[in-house]
């Protein structure tokens, strides 16, 4: 609930015209316009402004599918209030999170409140993403298959790009402390500031856990698909090798030389049948050779 005793307003910074453009300053609506902006906190013509990292949770939360990305906003606050500069990608973020807000008392309260509503939309997106990681686990001991490791590299690039955005906001928030200890706030401010920093915390703390989680698995797994390969690989050349010998052996009965049995009718029957169980036994002793480090493992 936004107090009536100070201003607050949301600016659609996609509508502005040039005319009232020129009542905010051109810094202040460059860092609203980058939609790569970091997260940062700073004095602009003394006044605070900050870049926060906003999930956007637009149609997509609980679709494992969708890659979850972050959308910064500006907050500018002055004496007498507090503008938010938002564009067509986030200002109905903005406005769904201002409905959370509780009751505040000042601009500075509102900015921290919001900033903590900010915060707690991640979880959900975060919850989503740990039972995912917990079926997916599942799933690849069953069987690591293309669908499984498609869902794995998903699931990794999103939580890289929420672990960026939420270290960013928790760096921010801690240079805002810095910047605030010195400074006259109410005890609400003090309050609001402290649990926007302990919810910061826990975002970064969780994302990393999980980004470090998917980083081992999909080691793991690239690991298991390079063997698997390797396995392909070798028994493919052991066949290769094996029907080499049969053509080896057969081409000599199509040159001008005098071979064995070559005035036989049927001995293409019999040639056939020698080199085939030959080829045979040949690859049964080498898939033996190949793979026998596999079935006796060394021990230290």
């Amino acid at each position: 609930m936004v107090s009536s005793d100070f201003g607050f307003e949301i600016i659609n910074v996609d509508e502005l015209s040039l005319q009232e453009e020129r009542f905010l300053p051109s810094e202040l609506l460059a860092y609203a316009r980058d939609e790569n902006e970091s997260s940062f906190v700073r004095d602009i013509e003394e006044h605070l402004t900050l870049v926060y990292q906003l999930l956007d949770t637009q149609g997509h939360v609980d679709d494992v599918r969708h890659v979850p990305r972050v959308i910064p906003v500006t907050l500018f606050l002055k004496e007498d209030g507090l503008f938010v500069l938002a564009n067509h990608k986030n200002i109905n973020l903005v406005k769904k999170a201002l409905n959370r807000v509780e009751k505040v008392d000042s601009p500075k309260h509102l900015l921290l409140s919001l900033v903590t509503v900010f915060s707690k939309q991640y979880f959900d997106v975060l919850d989503t993403i740990s039972e995912e990681r917990d079926k997916l686990i599942n799933d690849l001991r069953k069987r690591p298959n293309k669908s499984n490791l498609a869902r794995l590299a998903n699931l990794q690039s999103g939580t890289v790009h929420l672990m960026m955005g939420t270290k960013q906001n928790f760096e921010m928030l801690t240079d805002l402390q810095n910047i605030e200890q010195d400074k006259e706030n109410t005890r609400n401010e003090k309050i609001q500031l402290q649990d926007a920093i302990i919810e910061a915390r826990q975002l970064s703390n969780m994302c990393s856990l999980n980004s470090q989680v998917f980083q081992e698995l999909s080691s793991s797994y690239n690991n298991v698909l390079s063997n698997n390969l390797n396995d392909n690989v070798t028994t493919l050349t052991i066949i290769s090798i094996g029907i080499s010998i049969i053509a080896m052996v057969t081409s000599f009965y199509g040159m001008n030389v005098k071979l064995p049995f070559d005035s036989v009718d049927a001995v293409w029957v019999l040639i056939n049948l020698i080199t085939t169980i030959i080829t045979i036994m040949l690859s049964i002793v080498m898939y033996i050779y190949v793979h026998k480090e596999d079935n006796h493992p060394k021990h230290k």
